[in-house]
């Protein structure tokens, strides 16, 4: 097996056989994030190609190779962030879809779901619910980092990640009465 650090090498140097192989490794990784991301798979699609022409056209400024799956998931992460600032929708809660109270703040309600249907699920998430979602519970980062990334405040934050909870709650219940 090739090791990341000859893959990069050769991507350095702009072989293509390198750029593939490092294609071939991480493009399920970054499909993954983009799905968490994205309301669609053909977005999700246009967000991969996005990420790999970012990867391909930088990688001369990566400096560890042992740290390359976790810049790849950087890259993927805020390059689904800057697609949804480019919607330039606004991440608020009006005041009157503001939950009353937090619940269960716990994430073990979904544990035994099916990897697959817990991301459609999450794709389902309006978009605000879903962003927020996967940067604090998913990419595990404070209120205080995923607001200064969307601009918004910690406030907002953890409300969309409260509603998201709740939503998802609400389907995961669905989903274990009808099996």
């Amino acid at each position: 097996m090739i090791k990341d650090r000859d893959i990069v090498a050769g991507c350095k140097a702009d072989k293509p056989k390198s750029q593939r192989l490092l294609y071939d490794r991480y493009s399920r990784m970054v499909m993954g994030v983009a799905l968490r991301y994205c309301s669609n798979p053909t977005e999700a699609e246009d967000i991969v190609q996005e990420v790999f022409i970012k990867i391909f056209t930088s990688i001369h400024r990566l400096r560890d190779e042992a740290t390359l799956a976790s810049w790849i998931h950087t890259i993927a992460t805020r390059t689904c962030i800057d697609m949804l600032r480019a919607k330039k929708r606004p991440l608020t809660i009006p005041y009157e879809e503001m939950p009353t109270e937090i619940g269960d703040m716990s994430c073990n309600y979904y544990d035994d779901i099916p990897t697959e249907q817990l991301l459609t699920f999450i794709q389902e998430l309006p978009e605000g619910c879903r962003t927020v979602f996967n940067l604090c519970v998913i990419d595990e980062l404070s209120n205080e980092e995923v607001a200064a990334m969307l601009s918004c405040t910690e406030t907002t934050v953890r409300a969309q990640c409260c509603k998201a909870r709740k939503l998802l709650k609400q389907k995961i219940e669905c989903y274990e009465k009808t099996y």
